[in-house]
Protein backbone atom coordinates (compact mmCIF):
# COMPACT_ATOMS: atom_id res chain seq x y z
CA UNK A 1 0.00 0.00 0.00
CA UNK A 2 1.20 3.53 -0.80
CA UNK A 3 2.57 5.44 2.20
CA UNK A 4 0.59 8.69 2.37
CA UNK A 5 1.97 9.91 5.70
CA UNK A 6 4.57 12.17 4.08
CA UNK A 7 4.84 14.17 0.91
CA UNK A 8 2.43 16.31 -1.05
CA UNK A 9 -1.24 15.29 -0.50
CA UNK A 10 -2.29 16.10 -4.08
CA UNK A 11 0.23 13.67 -5.54
CA UNK A 12 -0.79 10.83 -3.24
CA UNK A 13 -4.51 11.35 -3.80
CA UNK A 14 -4.23 11.68 -7.56
CA UNK A 15 -2.02 8.58 -8.01
CA UNK A 16 -4.35 6.56 -5.78
CA UNK A 17 -7.56 7.87 -7.34
CA UNK A 18 -6.57 7.55 -11.00
CA UNK A 19 -6.72 3.72 -11.17
CA UNK A 20 -10.04 3.87 -9.32
CA UNK A 21 -11.36 6.35 -11.87
CA UNK A 22 -10.18 4.17 -14.76
CA UNK A 23 -11.83 1.17 -13.18
CA UNK A 24 -15.05 3.12 -12.67
CA UNK A 25 -15.07 4.35 -16.26
CA UNK A 26 -14.48 0.86 -17.62
CA UNK A 27 -17.21 -0.59 -15.46
CA UNK A 28 -19.64 2.15 -16.43
CA UNK A 29 -18.79 1.79 -20.10
CA UNK A 30 -19.38 -1.93 -19.65
CA UNK A 31 -22.88 -1.20 -18.36
CA UNK A 32 -23.63 1.51 -20.92
CA UNK A 33 -22.75 -0.72 -23.87
CA UNK A 34 -25.70 -3.00 -23.14
CA UNK A 35 -28.08 -0.05 -23.08
CA UNK A 36 -26.69 1.58 -26.22
CA UNK A 37 -26.75 -1.60 -28.29
CA UNK A 38 -30.14 -2.67 -26.96
CA UNK A 39 -31.63 0.76 -27.55
CA UNK A 40 -30.30 1.12 -31.09
CA UNK A 41 -30.90 -2.39 -32.35
CA UNK A 42 -34.06 -3.36 -30.46
CA UNK A 43 -35.73 -0.03 -29.70
CA UNK A 44 -36.86 2.20 -26.84
CA UNK A 45 -38.97 -0.56 -25.24
CA UNK A 46 -35.79 -2.59 -24.78
CA UNK A 47 -33.95 0.44 -23.47
CA UNK A 48 -36.72 0.96 -20.95
CA UNK A 49 -36.44 -2.68 -19.88
CA UNK A 50 -32.68 -2.24 -19.41
CA UNK A 51 -33.31 0.42 -16.78
CA UNK A 52 -35.71 -1.66 -14.52
CA UNK A 53 -33.68 -4.57 -10.93
CA UNK A 54 -30.05 -2.88 -12.72
CA UNK A 55 -27.13 -3.12 -10.35
CA UNK A 56 -23.87 -1.27 -10.18
CA UNK A 57 -20.54 -3.06 -9.88
CA UNK A 58 -17.18 -1.87 -8.68
CA UNK A 59 -13.55 -2.89 -9.00
CA UNK A 60 -10.38 -2.69 -7.00
CA UNK A 61 -7.50 -0.31 -7.45
CA UNK A 62 -4.71 -2.47 -8.90
CA UNK A 63 -3.68 -2.64 -12.52
CA UNK A 64 -4.39 -6.35 -12.85
CA UNK A 65 -8.13 -6.12 -12.09
CA UNK A 66 -8.31 -3.28 -14.61
CA UNK A 67 -6.92 -5.58 -17.28
CA UNK A 68 -9.48 -8.27 -16.52
CA UNK A 69 -12.24 -5.68 -16.49
CA UNK A 70 -11.12 -4.28 -19.84
CA UNK A 71 -11.13 -7.76 -21.34
CA UNK A 72 -14.58 -8.44 -19.93
CA UNK A 73 -15.95 -5.13 -21.23
CA UNK A 74 -14.61 -5.74 -24.74
CA UNK A 75 -15.93 -9.30 -24.76
CA UNK A 76 -19.34 -8.13 -23.57
CA UNK A 77 -19.48 -5.45 -26.27
CA UNK A 78 -18.47 -7.93 -28.96
CA UNK A 79 -21.06 -10.48 -27.89
CA UNK A 80 -23.75 -7.78 -27.76
CA UNK A 81 -22.95 -6.65 -31.30
CA UNK A 82 -23.07 -10.22 -32.57
CA UNK A 83 -26.17 -11.51 -30.79
CA UNK A 84 -28.23 -8.31 -30.57
CA UNK A 85 -26.97 -6.38 -33.58
CA UNK A 86 -26.26 -9.04 -36.20
CA UNK A 87 -28.41 -11.98 -35.15
CA UNK A 88 -31.29 -9.92 -33.78
CA UNK A 89 -31.88 -11.72 -30.49
CA UNK A 90 -34.02 -10.00 -27.84
CA UNK A 91 -33.25 -8.07 -24.69
CA UNK A 92 -32.81 -11.24 -22.61
CA UNK A 93 -29.69 -11.96 -24.61
CA UNK A 94 -28.14 -8.77 -23.21
CA UNK A 95 -28.15 -10.34 -19.74
CA UNK A 96 -26.75 -13.60 -21.12
CA UNK A 97 -23.80 -11.88 -22.81
CA UNK A 98 -23.03 -10.02 -19.60
CA UNK A 99 -23.02 -13.25 -17.60
CA UNK A 100 -20.76 -14.95 -20.16
CA UNK A 101 -18.30 -12.06 -20.23
CA UNK A 102 -18.13 -11.82 -16.44
CA UNK A 103 -17.79 -15.60 -16.06
CA UNK A 104 -14.85 -15.72 -18.46
CA UNK A 105 -13.22 -12.75 -16.75
CA UNK A 106 -13.76 -14.28 -13.29
CA UNK A 107 -12.26 -17.57 -14.44
CA UNK A 108 -9.16 -15.86 -15.79
CA UNK A 109 -8.82 -13.78 -12.62
CA UNK A 110 -9.10 -16.91 -10.45
CA UNK A 111 -6.44 -18.67 -12.53
CA UNK A 112 -4.14 -15.67 -12.26
CA UNK A 113 -4.62 -15.48 -8.51
CA UNK A 114 -3.95 -19.19 -8.05
CA UNK A 115 -0.80 -19.23 -10.18
CA UNK A 116 0.73 -15.76 -9.82
CA UNK A 117 -0.48 -14.41 -6.46
CA UNK A 118 -0.17 -17.40 -4.15
CA UNK A 119 -0.55 -15.23 -1.05
CA UNK A 120 -4.09 -14.42 -2.16
CA UNK A 121 -4.97 -17.96 -3.15
CA UNK A 122 -7.25 -19.67 -0.56
CA UNK A 123 -5.94 -23.19 -1.05
CA UNK A 124 -4.34 -25.77 1.24
CA UNK A 125 -3.06 -24.44 4.55
CA UNK A 126 -4.13 -20.91 3.65
CA UNK A 127 -7.80 -21.89 3.96
CA UNK A 128 -8.39 -20.68 7.52
CA UNK A 129 -10.15 -17.85 9.29
CA UNK A 130 -8.36 -15.39 11.56
CA UNK A 131 -10.82 -14.38 14.27
CA UNK A 132 -9.27 -10.96 14.95
CA UNK A 133 -9.15 -10.04 11.27
CA UNK A 134 -12.71 -11.27 10.77
CA UNK A 135 -13.89 -9.13 13.68
CA UNK A 136 -12.26 -6.05 12.16
CA UNK A 137 -13.77 -6.80 8.77
CA UNK A 138 -17.23 -7.13 10.28
CA UNK A 139 -16.80 -3.98 12.36
CA UNK A 140 -16.05 -1.82 9.34
CA UNK A 141 -17.65 -3.91 6.63
CA UNK A 142 -21.17 -4.27 7.98
CA UNK A 143 -21.90 -0.53 8.13
CA UNK A 144 -20.47 -0.18 4.64
CA UNK A 145 -22.61 -3.06 3.39
CA UNK A 146 -25.68 -1.50 4.98
CA UNK A 147 -24.87 1.79 3.32
CA UNK A 148 -24.53 0.09 -0.07
CA UNK A 149 -27.99 -1.46 0.28
CA UNK A 150 -29.68 1.89 0.89
CA UNK A 151 -29.02 3.36 -2.54
CA UNK A 152 -30.34 0.37 -4.57
CA UNK A 153 -33.55 0.39 -2.53
CA UNK A 154 -33.85 4.12 -3.21
CA UNK A 155 -33.33 3.51 -6.94
CA UNK A 156 -36.01 0.84 -7.03
CA UNK A 157 -38.54 3.17 -5.41
CA UNK A 158 -37.61 5.99 -7.78
CA UNK A 159 -37.83 3.64 -10.75
CA UNK A 160 -41.38 2.86 -9.72
CA UNK A 161 -42.23 6.56 -10.05
CA UNK A 162 -40.55 6.70 -13.45
CA UNK A 163 -42.46 3.66 -14.68
CA UNK A 164 -45.72 5.54 -14.17
CA UNK A 165 -44.57 8.24 -16.62
CA UNK A 166 -44.59 6.01 -19.70
CA UNK A 167 -42.15 4.18 -21.97
CA UNK A 168 -40.48 7.31 -23.36
CA UNK A 169 -39.70 8.59 -19.87
CA UNK A 170 -38.43 5.19 -18.78
CA UNK A 171 -36.12 4.96 -21.79
CA UNK A 172 -34.90 8.53 -21.33
CA UNK A 173 -34.29 7.99 -17.62
CA UNK A 174 -32.28 4.84 -18.27
CA UNK A 175 -30.08 6.75 -20.71
CA UNK A 176 -29.46 9.75 -18.47
CA UNK A 177 -28.77 7.68 -15.37
CA UNK A 178 -25.78 6.25 -17.25
CA UNK A 179 -24.47 9.82 -17.40
CA UNK A 180 -25.32 10.25 -13.71
CA UNK A 181 -23.21 7.18 -13.00
CA UNK A 182 -20.25 8.63 -14.92
CA UNK A 183 -20.55 11.70 -12.72
CA UNK A 184 -21.21 10.21 -9.29
CA UNK A 185 -19.41 6.85 -9.19
CA UNK A 186 -15.94 8.21 -10.10
CA UNK A 187 -16.51 10.87 -7.46
CA UNK A 188 -16.95 7.98 -5.05
CA UNK A 189 -13.50 6.82 -6.16
CA UNK A 190 -12.08 10.19 -5.16
CA UNK A 191 -13.88 9.79 -1.84
CA UNK A 192 -12.19 6.39 -1.41
CA UNK A 193 -8.78 7.97 -1.96
CA UNK A 194 -9.60 10.51 0.75
CA UNK A 195 -10.59 7.66 3.07
CA UNK A 196 -7.26 5.90 2.59
CA UNK A 197 -5.27 9.11 3.00
CA UNK A 198 -7.10 10.14 6.17
CA UNK A 199 -6.94 6.64 7.67
CA UNK A 200 -3.19 6.32 7.10
CA UNK A 201 -2.38 9.69 8.60
CA UNK A 202 -4.76 9.15 11.51
CA UNK A 203 -3.08 5.81 12.23
CA UNK A 204 0.37 7.37 11.99
CA UNK A 205 -0.57 10.16 14.37
CA UNK A 206 -0.15 12.80 11.64
CA UNK A 207 -3.26 14.79 12.55
CA UNK A 208 -1.73 17.88 11.00
CA UNK A 209 -1.95 16.28 7.54
CA UNK A 210 -5.61 15.22 7.67
CA UNK A 211 -7.44 18.46 6.92
CA UNK A 212 -4.98 19.63 4.21
CA UNK A 213 -5.34 16.22 2.55
CA UNK A 214 -9.10 16.39 2.77
CA UNK A 215 -9.10 19.81 1.11
CA UNK A 216 -6.84 18.44 -1.63
CA UNK A 217 -9.35 15.65 -2.23
CA UNK A 218 -12.20 18.15 -2.41
CA UNK A 219 -10.24 20.08 -5.03
CA UNK A 220 -9.84 16.93 -7.14
CA UNK A 221 -13.57 16.32 -6.87
CA UNK A 222 -14.32 19.87 -8.00
CA UNK A 223 -11.98 19.49 -10.97
CA UNK A 224 -13.81 16.35 -12.03
CA UNK A 225 -17.13 18.11 -11.57
CA UNK A 226 -16.15 20.86 -14.02
CA UNK A 227 -15.37 18.26 -16.68
CA UNK A 228 -18.51 16.14 -16.22
CA UNK A 229 -20.71 19.25 -15.98
CA UNK A 230 -19.41 20.54 -19.30
CA UNK A 231 -19.87 17.15 -20.96
CA UNK A 232 -23.38 16.70 -19.62
CA UNK A 233 -24.43 20.24 -20.50
CA UNK A 234 -23.00 20.69 -23.97
CA UNK A 235 -23.18 17.12 -25.27
CA UNK A 236 -26.48 16.08 -23.72
CA UNK A 237 -28.37 15.57 -26.98
CA UNK A 238 -25.65 13.50 -28.73
CA UNK A 239 -25.22 11.43 -25.58
CA UNK A 240 -28.90 10.57 -25.24
CA UNK A 241 -29.13 9.97 -29.00
CA UNK A 242 -26.60 7.15 -28.69
CA UNK A 243 -29.05 5.12 -26.64
CA UNK A 244 -32.09 5.08 -28.91
CA UNK A 245 -33.14 5.24 -32.55
CA UNK A 246 -36.23 4.71 -34.64
CA UNK A 247 -39.84 5.48 -33.72
CA UNK A 248 -40.21 7.62 -30.62
CA UNK A 249 -36.50 8.48 -30.45
CA UNK A 250 -37.07 12.24 -30.71
CA UNK A 251 -39.24 12.26 -27.60
CA UNK A 252 -36.72 10.19 -25.65
CA UNK A 253 -33.90 12.54 -26.68
CA UNK A 254 -35.98 15.59 -25.73
CA UNK A 255 -36.80 14.25 -22.27
CA UNK A 256 -33.25 13.11 -21.61
CA UNK A 257 -31.80 16.43 -22.76
CA UNK A 258 -34.10 18.37 -20.46
CA UNK A 259 -33.01 16.23 -17.52
CA UNK A 260 -29.28 16.61 -18.25
CA UNK A 261 -29.64 20.33 -18.87
CA UNK A 262 -30.61 20.65 -15.21
CA UNK A 263 -28.68 17.78 -13.64
CA UNK A 264 -25.32 18.79 -15.12
CA UNK A 265 -25.16 21.69 -12.66
CA UNK A 266 -26.18 19.50 -9.74
CA UNK A 267 -23.20 17.11 -10.05
CA UNK A 268 -21.32 19.52 -7.78
CA UNK A 269 -23.24 18.23 -4.75
CA UNK A 270 -22.18 14.53 -4.93
CA UNK A 271 -18.59 15.70 -5.51
CA UNK A 272 -18.75 17.40 -2.12
CA UNK A 273 -20.78 14.77 -0.28
CA UNK A 274 -18.53 11.92 -1.45
CA UNK A 275 -15.48 13.86 -0.26
CA UNK A 276 -16.83 14.46 3.22
CA UNK A 277 -18.05 10.86 3.43
CA UNK A 278 -14.51 9.79 2.58
CA UNK A 279 -13.26 11.88 5.48
CA UNK A 280 -15.66 10.24 7.92
CA UNK A 281 -14.76 6.73 6.73
CA UNK A 282 -11.08 7.52 7.09
CA UNK A 283 -11.74 8.69 10.63
CA UNK A 284 -13.45 5.39 11.39
CA UNK A 285 -16.92 6.93 11.67
CA UNK A 286 -18.63 4.31 9.52
CA UNK A 287 -22.03 4.52 11.16
CA UNK A 288 -22.06 8.27 10.55
CA UNK A 289 -21.89 7.71 6.80
CA UNK A 290 -24.77 5.22 7.01
CA UNK A 291 -26.99 7.74 8.81
CA UNK A 292 -26.27 10.54 6.35
CA UNK A 293 -26.81 8.24 3.36
CA UNK A 294 -30.13 7.07 4.78
CA UNK A 295 -31.26 10.67 5.30
CA UNK A 296 -30.28 11.63 1.75
CA UNK A 297 -31.93 8.58 0.15
CA UNK A 298 -35.13 8.98 2.14
CA UNK A 299 -35.54 12.66 1.31
CA UNK A 300 -34.67 12.02 -2.33
CA UNK A 301 -37.27 9.27 -2.59
CA UNK A 302 -40.05 11.27 -0.94
CA UNK A 303 -39.22 14.31 -3.07
CA UNK A 304 -39.38 12.17 -6.21
CA UNK A 305 -42.84 10.93 -5.26
CA UNK A 306 -43.97 14.55 -5.01
CA UNK A 307 -42.17 16.11 -7.97
CA UNK A 308 -42.01 13.35 -10.63
CA UNK A 309 -45.79 13.25 -11.28
CA UNK A 310 -45.76 17.03 -11.72
CA UNK A 311 -42.44 17.64 -13.50
CA UNK A 312 -41.57 14.32 -15.12
CA UNK A 313 -38.00 13.03 -14.93
CA UNK A 314 -36.71 16.59 -14.46
CA UNK A 315 -38.41 16.45 -11.07
CA UNK A 316 -36.09 13.57 -10.17
CA UNK A 317 -33.08 15.82 -10.80
CA UNK A 318 -34.49 18.41 -8.40
CA UNK A 319 -35.21 15.64 -5.89
CA UNK A 320 -31.54 14.63 -6.02
CA UNK A 321 -30.54 18.23 -5.34
CA UNK A 322 -32.84 18.42 -2.33
CA UNK A 323 -31.52 15.19 -0.83
CA UNK A 324 -27.87 16.05 -1.47
CA UNK A 325 -28.27 19.59 -0.11
CA UNK A 326 -29.75 18.46 3.21
CA UNK A 327 -27.15 15.71 3.50
CA UNK A 328 -24.30 18.15 2.80
CA UNK A 329 -25.65 20.70 5.27
CA UNK A 330 -25.54 18.31 8.21
CA UNK A 331 -22.32 16.63 7.05
CA UNK A 332 -20.54 19.98 6.92
CA UNK A 333 -21.64 20.89 10.43
CA UNK A 334 -20.52 17.51 11.77
CA UNK A 335 -17.20 17.78 9.90
CA UNK A 336 -16.28 20.99 11.73
CA UNK A 337 -17.50 19.54 15.03
CA UNK A 338 -15.28 16.49 14.50
CA UNK A 339 -12.25 18.57 13.55
CA UNK A 340 -12.66 20.76 16.64
CA UNK A 341 -13.29 17.83 18.97
CA UNK A 342 -10.22 15.93 17.76
CA UNK A 343 -8.01 19.00 17.51
CA UNK A 344 -7.25 18.65 13.81
CA UNK A 345 -5.21 21.68 12.72
CA UNK A 346 -6.15 23.56 9.55
CA UNK A 347 -2.59 23.57 8.20
CA UNK A 348 0.12 20.97 8.08
CA UNK A 349 3.04 21.59 10.41
CA UNK A 350 5.79 23.51 8.70
CA UNK A 351 3.48 25.01 6.07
Amino acid sequence: MRDMTSGEPYGHLWRYALPLLLGNWLQLAYNAVDSIIAGRFIGQNALAAEGIAAGMKSVGDSKTPLKFLMFSALLNAGLDLIFLGLLGFGIVCSAVTTVIAEAVSAGLAAYYMATRERALSPFGSRWKVDGDILASILKYGLPSALQQTIQPVCKVLIQGQVNALGVSSIAAFNAVTRVDDFACIPEQGIGASISTYVAQNRGAGRKDRIRPGYRAGVTLGLMYYVVICAVGLFLRRPIVSMFVTGSGADEVVRLGSEYLGVMAFFYLWPALTNAVQGFFRGMGKMFTTVVFTFVQASIRTVSTMILAPRMGIVGIAWSCLIGWSIMLFFETIYYFITCKKLGLPRKEMGT
